[in-house]
């Protein structure tokens, strides 16, 4: 059995964090759509306004607390984006170096490897060569 070299390991480790992360990116993706719909609707509410007609006190009263709830609602999604759009930065970042690692660390284990297969093939061409040599003498 082949024995791994720590670069093989290295890799698989950098291999395994990196997708830790885009399992964390997911749902913070599919969350951040979630919200943009949903501030989507909100402001098509905000917009939506019946100030043609003529209100009376009370329905310009709830009206009023209906606008200030749709506009606490609008910063409130708002807010939620940008820590979500943040918290995707981070994740982001904290994938590429892993997978930056993970590269580098491939690229040694191959360099590794085929020193390897160099090195044996030498010890096999120096073995010939003694065979070849004990033979003819």
């Amino acid at each position: 059995m082949n024995k791994k070299n720590l670069f093989d390991l290295l890799t698989l480790k950098e291999k395994i964090s990196s997708s830790k992360y885009i399992q964390k990116l997911r749902p913070l993706n599919d969350e951040k759509l979630k919200v943009m719909k949903i501030l989507e609707q909100l402001n098509d509410l905000k917009e939506n306004k019946n100030s043609k007609m003529s209100l009376s006190a009370w329905e310009l009263k709830s009206a009023s607390n209906i606008q200030e709830k749709i506009f606490d609602q609008i910063a409130l999604a708002e807010t939620r984006i940008k820590n979500i759009e943040i918290e995707i930065r981070s994740l982001e970042k904290k994938f590429i170096e892993h997978e930056i690692r993970k590269k580098r660390a491939f690229d040694k284990s191959i360099l590794i490897n085929k020193v390897k297969k160099l090195e044996n093939e030498k010890k096999i061409d120096e073995e010939l060569q003694t065979y070849r040599k004990s033979k003819f003498v």
